[in-house]
């Protein structure tokens, strides 16, 4: 993305553009269909730059008729103004014209050519600032009712995401934005738009399209280049043309097979706390296992901006800290416990729990190298233990998780740094996500028992069965345990929420930021990870029978 300014006596080409610190709203293909940013096609879309309150639906196109051509323009708009409700006043006013060609050809779509995202700034929609920075572009129910991973969610219809307003799952084909990063020039370009808007501001007894054609020249004008695939095509029963397999099986002209979208996911981590387990297989290994777990990615609009501060960072820490406490106890106490303890940070989770479910199921369902159970030499190699083992197809780089006994309970952590300026975390599931025949209920009375004496506390979340039966848990790995188990397997998610996600959350945000105002309790994350490390050890110090009451464990 670019800006440029075109006059008479400067012909506009792309010469004249400088390229902008930005980042982009991507696309994001799913098995129904896309969501997310991009032009039209390969061509790129120019506009001027006009800012967003003159060219929305309040500044009413009644009187225009749908042949009524008007210059492309860029929508200039603030971060905190960034929204679905937003985006949809203007799609809405743009719907009332035609485009013209001042800025060149235009083959498809209206004179709305794209959104340029200020960093910085305050709001000036209907909405107010505090409302704004507490927005999420997540669903109300997110991996929930309404996205492509609905049926991977427990309590799939529970608004965890109150203030989430769905403007991740929308699809702007045809609509691509950016966030401009840098303060500065995010400055320069909201004095720039304003000023352009000014001088087409409506006089009386002129109407809107009279005015978005003056002063055409010379203008600022932003030029995209953001073909993030194919879109905007339907079925006669309306379902979208393209989708993920549609993206991934793509084959050129020659019959060569060349995808074109990249598939979500990366590399999850997972470790077990005592001896290290053996680097090769060992059939017969079936201690179970006590799994300690939390997601360790982010998303937002604009991909490559995604702190997730409070929805990653603060998880990834409080499992850092919790297993460093667990490392300080003697390999032989840890050997000698009932179960055995095993970190896991997944990728995807933001995505269908893509990395969660992949280990679960391995683990689980059984696992086959199409070489054999003994696999290939692996790339890595273990400290005094030689190579480890890999496979080749399906692809895992290191089979040692295949020497994992059977998965016992979970605990999960979710959110715990932000405590909406209070000391109380929140136990969720327990005995509903097994029916009580499981380990659930013992980690959740332990973790609530091991609180009492400190400075922050646990507590039963007031989450209790929906009218279809079920109990929500909040979007974590734990959700792929219960669903893979058939609910057999439960166990627990620490929160720093009781029913619904903080106010100031930011949930999947750009804005879930520290630098920007996110509220991170450092003390929360310390205390979370001090109940994790020794719930996780009084879990596994529990026998196969369940005999061993949770204030015995506690002690």
């Amino acid at each position: 993305m670019s800006a440029s300014s075109a006059s008479l006596d400067v012909p506009f080409n792309s010469a004249h553009f400088e390229a902008l610190p930005s980042a982009a709203c991507v696309t994001l293909y799913h098995r129904s269909g896309r969501a997310g940013c991009g032009t039209f096609s390969r061509a790129t879309m120019t506009g001027r730059l006009l800012d967003w309150t003159s060219v929305t639906s309040s500044n009413n196109a009644d009187e225009a008729s749908p042949s009524t051509t008007v210059p492309p323009y860029v929508a200039v708009i603030d971060e905190k103004d960034y929204t679905l409700e937003n985006v949809a006043r203007l799609q809405s006013y743009a719907s009332e014209y035609l485009a013209g060609d001042e800025f060149g050809p235009v083959d498809e779509g209206g004179p709305l050519r794209g959104v340029l995202v200020l960093a910085g700034g305050s709001s000036s929609g209907n909405s107010s600032e505090s409302d704004n920075n507490s927005r999420s572009p997540e669903p109300m129910t997110p991996s929930g009712y309404g996205t492509p991973m609905s049926s991977l969610t427990i309590g799939s219809s529970y608004a965890w995401n109150v203030y989430g307003d769905g403007l991740a799952m929308a699809n702007m084909y045809g609509l691509p934005t950016v966030l401009v990063t840098d303060t500065d020039t995010s400055s320069y370009l909201r004095g720039v738009a304003t000023d352009q808007s000014n001088s087409i501001a409506v006089s009386t007894g002129e109407s809107a399209a009279q005015g978005l054609n003056a002063a055409v020249y010379p203008s600022i004008v932003s030029e995209f280049n953001f073909y993030m695939g194919p879109g905007g095509e339907t079925t006669e029963d309306g379902n979208e043309v393209y989708n993920s397999q549609k993206c991934l099986e793509w084959k050129d002209t020659d019959g060569k097979s060349s995808p074109k979208c990249a598939p979500l996911g990366g590399n999850s981590v997972w470790a077990t706390a005592g001896t290290p387990l053996s680097a090769g297989y060992q059939e017969g290994d079936d201690k179970p296992t006590i799994l300690v777990a939390t997601s360790i990615d982010s998303t937002s609009m604009f991909h490559t901006v995604s702190p997730g501060a409070s929805n990653a960072a603060s998880n990834i820490l409080t499992l850092l800290m919790a297993a460093k406490l667990i490392g300080s106890v003697k390999d032989e106490t840890l050997d000698g416990l009932n179960s055995r303890i095993t970190f896991g940070f997944f990728q995807g989770e933001s995505f269908g729990f893509i990395g969660s479910r992949r280990l679960l199921v391995d683990v689980m369902k059984g696992f086959t190298c199409t070489a054999g159970n003994e696999g290939v030499p692996s790339v890595y190699k273990r400290k005094d233990e030689g190579i480890a083992r890999a496979c080749l197809h399906p692809l895992r780089a290191d089979l040692t998780f295949q020497n994992l006994g059977a998965v016992q309970g979970m605990i999960a952590v979710d959110q715990v740094a932000n405590l909406g300026n209070s000391k109380n975390m929140y136990v969720h599931s327990g005995e509903s996500t097994d029916g009580g025949a499981g380990l659930a209920g013992f980690l959740s009375e332990v973790l609530i028992e091991l609180s009492a004496d400190g400075d922050y506390s646990a507590q039963a979340a007031s989450v209790g069965n929906q009218d279809d039966g079920t109990t929500p848990i909040p979007p974590t790995p734990l959700s792929s345990l219960v669903q893979l188990s058939s609910s057999s397997t439960g166990g627990v998610v620490l929160t720093g929420f009781d029913d619904a996600f903080m106010a100031d959350s930011r949930y999947h945000s750009h804005l879930d930021s520290a630098s920007k105002g996110q509220t991170i309790d450092k003390d929360a994350i310390a205390s979370a990870a001090t109940l994790v490390a020794r719930s996780a050890i009084a879990g596994a110090y529990q026998n196969g029978d369940n005999e061993i009451d949770a204030e015995t464990a506690s002690a």
